[in-house]
Parts: C-alpha cells; sequence; structure tokens
C-alpha cells in the first residue's frame, strides 16, 4: 500500500513538472517578437526597451529565466502582472474560489442526476426504459456548453429573476446570495455532463450485476434496494469514482466558455483576459493552477480507489 501511494504521488509530481515546461514555453510562445516591446509600446526607445528586458529578466537565456520562474513559484512568487502590475497570488485569490465553487457544484448536479439514472439503466438494460434514459442523454450530451449557457440565461432573465443574480457574489459576503450567483451556471454545466456519470454507472453496474455474490444475495432473500445500493452500487464505486475525479479536475479546466457567459470572475475566464491581453505571466499561473488541480484530482481519487477496493489496497 505505501509502495502505490508513494508511487502514485512521485508520477504526479513528475507530470507536473513537465507540464509547467510546456506552460511556460508555450506561454512565451504567446507574445510574437520581443515581450519588452509589447509592454513598452511600439513608441517606446531602444534603452527603455532594453530596459524593460533587464527588468523582467527577457534578456537572460529561455531555460534560466523557466528554472527562475519556477523556483519563484516553489518559494511562493508567481510573478507580477507587466500589463497590469497586480501579484499574480492577488489575481489567483480571487479566481480560483470561482472555478472550484462552480466545479464542484457542477459535479454535485451531475451525480446527484446520473448516478441513479445509471443504476437504473443498468438494472434494465436493454429494456425500453434503459434506451428512455440513454437515449435522451446522449443527446443531451451533445449539446455545446455555449449553447446550455445561452439557454440558462434567456430563461433565468425572463422566468427566473428573482432566483438568478447576474453580478457574481462571494460566498463569504452572503451565502444566498452566492447561491443565487452559482446555481444556474452550475446546472448548464451539471445537466451536459451528467451523461457521461451516467454512462460509467451503467457500465460498472452491468459488469457487477452479473458477480455470483450480487446472484447469492438475492437468493438470500435480501430486499431488492440493499442488493442494488448496499452490494452492487458499492463494488461498482471505484470505477465511479475514478471517473468522476478525472471529470472534476476536466471541469476545473472546461468552464472558459460558461464563465465567460455568465460573466464569472474564475480562472476560465481570466484565461481569455490573459491571451487578450497577452500578459504571459498570469496565463503561466493560470494554466498551471489549471493543470495542478486536474492532476491533484486524480492523485486524490487514486489514494482514494484503495479504500474502495481491497485488491489495490493489499498490493
Amino acid at each position: 500500500m505505501t509502495k502505490y501511494i508513494f508511487g502514485r504521488i512521485g508520477t504526479s509530481l513528475v507530470v507536473l513538472f513537465v507540464l509547467s515546461a510546456l506552460i511556460f514555453f508555450a506561454g512565451r510562445g504567446l507574445v510574437d517578437g520581443n515581450p519588452a516591446l509589447l509592454i513598452a509600446g511600439s513608441q517606446a526607445t531602444p534603452a527603455r526597451i532594453a530596459e524593460l528586458e533587464h527588468h523582467f529578466g527577457y534578456d537572460r537565456p529561455i531555460f534560466v529565466q523557466y528554472f527562475d520562474w519556477l523556483f519563484g513559484v516553489l518559494r511562493g512568487d508567481w510573478g507580477t502582472s507587466p500589463i497590469s502590475g497586480l501579484k499574480t497570488t492577488q489575481i489567483l485569490q480571487q479566481q480560483i474560489p470561482v472555478s472550484f465553487e462552480l466545479a464542484t457544484m457542477s459535479l454535485i448536479v451531475a451525480i446527484l442526476i446520473g448516478v441513479p439514472l445509471g443504476v437504473l439503466a443498468a438494472k434494465r438494460a436493454g429494456s425500453a426504459v434503459d434506451v428512455t434514459i440513454r437515449v435522451p442523454m446522449i443527446l443531451l450530451f451533445a449539446i455545446p456548453g455555449f449553447i446550455t449557457g445561452t439557454i440558462a440565461i434567456i430563461l433565468a432573465t425572463n422566468f427566473l429573476t428573482n432566483l438568478y443574480s447576474p453580478t457574481y457574489i462571494p460566498f463569504q459576503d452572503s451565502p444566498s446570495g452566492n447561491l443565487q450567483t452559482m446555481l444556474l451556471p452550475a446546472i448548464a454545466v451539471g445537466i451536459p455532463t451528467a451523461p457521461l456519470i451516467m454512462q460509467m454507472t451503467r457500465a460498472a453496474m452491468l459488469e457487477v450485476l452479473h458477480q455470483p455474490f450480487v446472484t447469492s444475495a438475492r437468493v438470500n432473500g435480501l430486499s431488492d434496494a440493499r442488493v442494488t445500493y448496499g452490494y452492487a452500487l458499492r463494488a461498482a464505486l471505484p470505477p465511479i469514482v475514478t471517473f468522476v475525479g478525472f471529470t472534476f479536475g476536466a471541469l476545473i479546466g472546461g468552464l472558459l466558455i460558461v464563465e465567460q457567459i455568465f460573466s464569472l470572475p474564475g480562472l476560465g475566464r481570466g484565461i481569455l483576459q490573459s491571451i487578450s491581453s497577452r500578459d504571459f505571466v498570469q496565463l503561466n499561473a493560470q494554466a498551471l493552477v489549471l493543470a495542478g488541480s486536474f492532476i491533484a484530482a486524480n492523485l486524490i481519487v487514486d489514494l482514494l480507489v484503495p479504500a474502495l477496493d481491497r485488491r489495490i489496497a493489499r498490493k
């Protein structure tokens, strides 16, 4: 078990290191030409451009810049945006809670819809009930996120004006106001995500429902609900939990359109703004947080799965 845990942690750190390099060099590639010239403006003198190059370290080799940036990140210094002049940590402290809250609420909506429907579809596999569940869910998954977000905005502004607030309200300022801001975007993201959870739950349950221990439980006279949820669903949890963790990581990095539509000041919208302003310092930090969140979510799931599957715990 100890070997399993340290192996997963070591792999995650290596992947994060590789991604940090890719993010940094991709961020540098976002700016055509000299970054100092972009900051100073086209009318700047060569002396001013050289001064900015030295100030921001752009006159040093690119690999030296990368390791300076990486060691700064490890010390908690994520740099200062050359465009806004704000510390990147200040910007992240505003954006991270928004994206994490939206991803968490969206995942809860998807689980509440997807898991029960997946269990029901598995129990009625091949029947009209199974088809009635799966076909609409597949069609729902095919709808792009910007369409569901736009539909949600139209419904909110015309019919749900008392339940939706277009202005973001932090949770610490007003829990009820925050719910008014976040619930509709969470539903707009969670509903199209539910078919993925449903399909994974159905597949996992189908495999478990044919296992001998489920048949034995039925023969012993246990109720259908206890066999389904106490035995079958519990045994099917490892792949479902793994997939949920993967989905959570993907949601954090895939909220750009929804955050833009609902004007939420999260990481997704921040990345779009950083790309638009060519602010690669801020973009590097935002992209690294997204990558780290995805890796952390999957690492947590990898560490939780042995508690659900004793076969892994014994390794």
